[in-house]
Protein backbone atom coordinates (compact mmCIF):
# COMPACT_ATOMS: atom_id res chain seq x y z
CA UNK A 1 0.00 0.00 0.00
CA UNK A 2 1.18 3.78 -0.28
CA UNK A 3 1.85 5.40 2.59
CA UNK A 4 -0.71 8.68 3.48
CA UNK A 5 0.56 11.90 3.13
CA UNK A 6 -1.01 14.34 5.12
CA UNK A 7 -2.58 17.53 3.19
CA UNK A 8 0.04 19.87 4.63
CA UNK A 9 2.83 17.97 3.15
CA UNK A 10 1.46 17.85 -0.37
CA UNK A 11 0.85 21.66 0.17
CA UNK A 12 4.24 22.30 0.41
CA UNK A 13 5.34 19.65 -2.06
CA UNK A 14 3.15 21.77 -4.69
CA UNK A 15 4.28 25.11 -3.44
CA UNK A 16 7.57 23.69 -3.78
CA UNK A 17 7.18 22.49 -7.18
CA UNK A 18 5.71 25.91 -8.77
CA UNK A 19 8.41 28.11 -7.25
CA UNK A 20 10.94 26.06 -9.02
CA UNK A 21 9.20 26.51 -12.41
CA UNK A 22 8.52 29.72 -11.83
CA UNK A 23 12.44 30.29 -11.31
CA UNK A 24 13.34 28.36 -14.10
CA UNK A 25 11.06 30.22 -15.92
CA UNK A 26 12.31 33.40 -14.90
CA UNK A 27 16.11 32.37 -15.69
CA UNK A 28 15.41 31.66 -19.09
CA UNK A 29 13.89 34.67 -19.40
CA UNK A 30 15.17 37.11 -22.52
CA UNK A 31 16.90 40.31 -21.91
CA UNK A 32 14.34 42.27 -23.67
CA UNK A 33 11.81 41.52 -21.01
CA UNK A 34 14.55 43.38 -18.30
CA UNK A 35 13.31 46.61 -16.23
CA UNK A 36 15.97 49.44 -16.10
CA UNK A 37 15.49 52.26 -14.06
CA UNK A 38 16.69 55.57 -16.25
CA UNK A 39 18.39 58.13 -14.21
CA UNK A 40 14.84 60.57 -13.91
CA UNK A 41 13.64 57.11 -11.75
CA UNK A 42 11.20 55.96 -15.33
CA UNK A 43 11.18 52.26 -15.49
CA UNK A 44 12.20 51.40 -19.79
CA UNK A 45 12.39 47.96 -20.84
CA UNK A 46 16.06 46.66 -22.31
CA UNK A 47 14.63 46.29 -25.40
CA UNK A 48 13.38 49.96 -25.42
CA UNK A 49 16.97 51.25 -24.70
CA UNK A 50 19.45 48.76 -26.80
CA UNK A 51 16.55 48.10 -29.45
CA UNK A 52 17.47 50.51 -31.67
CA UNK A 53 21.90 49.79 -31.94
CA UNK A 54 23.16 47.15 -33.59
CA UNK A 55 26.20 47.47 -31.64
CA UNK A 56 25.77 48.26 -28.06
CA UNK A 57 29.05 48.51 -25.60
CA UNK A 58 27.45 47.66 -21.93
CA UNK A 59 29.65 49.04 -19.28
CA UNK A 60 28.30 47.65 -15.70
CA UNK A 61 28.98 49.93 -12.98
CA UNK A 62 28.95 50.52 -8.85
CA UNK A 63 28.98 54.35 -7.17
CA UNK A 64 31.36 52.29 -4.42
CA UNK A 65 33.45 50.75 -7.26
CA UNK A 66 36.46 53.31 -8.45
CA UNK A 67 37.51 51.09 -11.11
CA UNK A 68 34.11 51.09 -12.51
CA UNK A 69 33.45 54.83 -12.48
CA UNK A 70 36.95 55.62 -13.90
CA UNK A 71 36.85 52.97 -16.72
CA UNK A 72 33.62 55.43 -17.91
CA UNK A 73 35.52 58.13 -16.93
CA UNK A 74 37.95 57.07 -19.64
CA UNK A 75 35.57 55.94 -21.77
CA UNK A 76 33.58 59.38 -21.88
CA UNK A 77 36.27 61.27 -22.54
CA UNK A 78 36.46 59.24 -26.13
CA UNK A 79 33.01 58.41 -27.05
CA UNK A 80 32.27 61.74 -28.58
CA UNK A 81 34.95 61.07 -31.09
CA UNK A 82 34.21 57.06 -31.33
CA UNK A 83 30.25 57.90 -31.99
CA UNK A 84 30.69 59.78 -35.04
CA UNK A 85 32.42 57.26 -37.13
CA UNK A 86 31.32 54.20 -35.26
CA UNK A 87 27.49 52.93 -35.23
CA UNK A 88 27.22 51.92 -31.46
CA UNK A 89 25.81 53.01 -28.05
CA UNK A 90 27.47 52.96 -24.83
CA UNK A 91 25.10 52.20 -21.75
CA UNK A 92 26.33 53.02 -18.26
CA UNK A 93 24.39 49.91 -15.97
CA UNK A 94 24.84 50.69 -12.63
CA UNK A 95 24.18 47.33 -9.97
CA UNK A 96 23.84 49.53 -6.61
CA UNK A 97 20.63 48.25 -4.86
CA UNK A 98 18.64 50.01 -2.01
CA UNK A 99 20.09 53.73 -1.24
CA UNK A 100 23.20 53.01 -3.04
CA UNK A 101 21.23 52.97 -6.44
CA UNK A 102 20.01 57.02 -5.22
CA UNK A 103 23.51 58.12 -5.79
CA UNK A 104 23.32 56.93 -9.53
CA UNK A 105 22.29 60.21 -10.91
CA UNK A 106 24.94 62.58 -9.14
CA UNK A 107 27.59 60.42 -9.82
CA UNK A 108 26.59 60.40 -13.24
CA UNK A 109 25.88 64.54 -13.23
CA UNK A 110 29.16 64.83 -11.44
CA UNK A 111 31.30 62.96 -13.72
CA UNK A 112 29.43 64.82 -16.62
CA UNK A 113 28.97 61.42 -18.56
CA UNK A 114 27.21 61.72 -22.00
CA UNK A 115 26.18 58.65 -22.22
CA UNK A 116 23.00 56.61 -21.14
CA UNK A 117 22.73 55.93 -17.41
CA UNK A 118 20.57 53.00 -16.04
CA UNK A 119 19.71 51.26 -13.01
CA UNK A 120 19.44 47.29 -13.06
CA UNK A 121 17.57 47.45 -10.05
CA UNK A 122 16.48 43.85 -9.56
CA UNK A 123 19.76 42.29 -10.85
CA UNK A 124 17.57 40.84 -13.91
CA UNK A 125 20.56 42.24 -16.81
CA UNK A 126 23.13 40.99 -14.83
CA UNK A 127 21.91 37.66 -13.83
CA UNK A 128 21.27 37.13 -17.79
CA UNK A 129 25.25 37.90 -18.47
CA UNK A 130 26.87 35.90 -15.59
CA UNK A 131 29.11 38.03 -13.61
CA UNK A 132 28.87 39.78 -10.04
CA UNK A 133 31.34 42.63 -9.74
CA UNK A 134 31.90 45.53 -12.02
CA UNK A 135 33.42 46.59 -13.94
CA UNK A 136 32.60 44.39 -16.27
CA UNK A 137 31.62 45.25 -19.83
CA UNK A 138 30.20 43.43 -22.65
CA UNK A 139 29.86 44.35 -26.64
CA UNK A 140 26.82 43.10 -27.87
CA UNK A 141 26.07 42.82 -31.14
CA UNK A 142 22.68 42.23 -32.91
CA UNK A 143 21.40 40.97 -29.51
CA UNK A 144 24.71 38.40 -28.94
CA UNK A 145 27.57 39.04 -26.78
CA UNK A 146 30.60 38.94 -28.58
CA UNK A 147 33.27 40.03 -26.57
CA UNK A 148 33.42 40.73 -22.21
CA UNK A 149 36.04 41.82 -20.45
CA UNK A 150 36.08 42.56 -16.61
CA UNK A 151 38.23 44.69 -14.55
CA UNK A 152 39.88 48.30 -15.62
CA UNK A 153 43.16 48.85 -15.89
CA UNK A 154 44.54 52.77 -17.83
CA UNK A 155 44.50 52.01 -21.68
CA UNK A 156 41.86 49.02 -21.41
CA UNK A 157 39.08 52.00 -22.84
CA UNK A 158 41.16 51.88 -25.80
CA UNK A 159 41.19 47.93 -26.69
CA UNK A 160 37.42 48.00 -25.96
CA UNK A 161 36.77 51.35 -28.12
CA UNK A 162 39.34 49.34 -31.06
CA UNK A 163 37.20 45.91 -30.55
CA UNK A 164 34.34 48.57 -31.34
CA UNK A 165 36.07 49.59 -34.52
CA UNK A 166 36.66 45.75 -35.91
CA UNK A 167 33.28 44.56 -35.19
CA UNK A 168 31.94 47.97 -37.27
CA UNK A 169 34.30 47.11 -39.69
CA UNK A 170 33.57 43.75 -40.26
CA UNK A 171 29.78 44.68 -40.70
CA UNK A 172 30.73 47.08 -43.19
CA UNK A 173 31.85 44.32 -45.78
Amino acid sequence: MFPMFPISKILVLACLSLLCCRMDAHAQSSPDSILLKNVKGKMVSYSSVAGGSPLLLICFWSVNSDASINELNALNTQYAKYKKPLPFMLLGICIDEGNLVNRMRPTALQNSWVFDVYADIDGGLQRQLHFTQPPQAFIVEKGEVVYEQSGFSSGSESYLLSKLQSLAAGRGR
